[in-house]
């Protein structure tokens, strides 16, 4: 496989349909680098599977390596996210779940609109969903991880530009 151009911006969605047809080692080699610059994102994301079997945790996995992909392809830079900040913001959106826990179960709608990129984080949990049969409690757990992960990559794009403009 020709390796991907990663020049201009596509669609998160055009990121997930190429990220479908990666080899198997293009795909270690993209997450050994995530794991790499990112090293408490990507190891939470591993260690943490919750209520979820292996086939929707490596989906999980997979739409997260497309939106460092997509980040990527635009030309974001991150910095890595430090172990303090990325237990903060876990610590945050815990509390943020908590809160949004109806009768009925989870307040998905909700807690998704709350993210700092609705729409991206919508398509990623809709595309595990979609290709995955997860149980409600894993559907919460999913939406977590991914809730967290999007805020984490962009904080730490965002942290690059703060730190470079200094």
């Amino acid at each position: 496989m020709k390796e991907p151009n990663t020049s201009g911006a596509l669609s998160l969605n055009d990121t997930l349909v190429e990220v479908e047809g990666w080899t198997a080692e293009f795909y270690q080699r993209v997450f050994n680098e995530a794991l790499d610059q990112q090293p408490y994102i990507f190891g939470t994301l591993m260690d943490v599977d919750e209520g979820m079997d292996e086939f929707t945790h490596s989906w999980m996995l997979k739409s997260v390596l497309a939106l460092k992909w997509a980040f990527q392809k635009m030309g974001w830079r991150q910095t890595i996210l430090g172990e303090e900040k990325w237990h903060q913001l876990l610590e945050s959106k815990m509390e943020s779940y908590e809160n949004h826990q109806e009768d009925e179960g989870l307040a998905i709608e909700a807690i998704i609109k709350e993210n700092s990129s609705p729409n991206t984080l919508s398509q990623l949990f809709l595309y595990v969903l979609e290709n995955n049969e997860v149980s409600e409690a894993a559907k919460g757990n999913l939406l977590f991880l991914l809730d967290c992960t999007v805020e984490a990559m962009e904080m730490a794009v965002l942290q690059d530009k703060t730190e470079s403009d200094t």
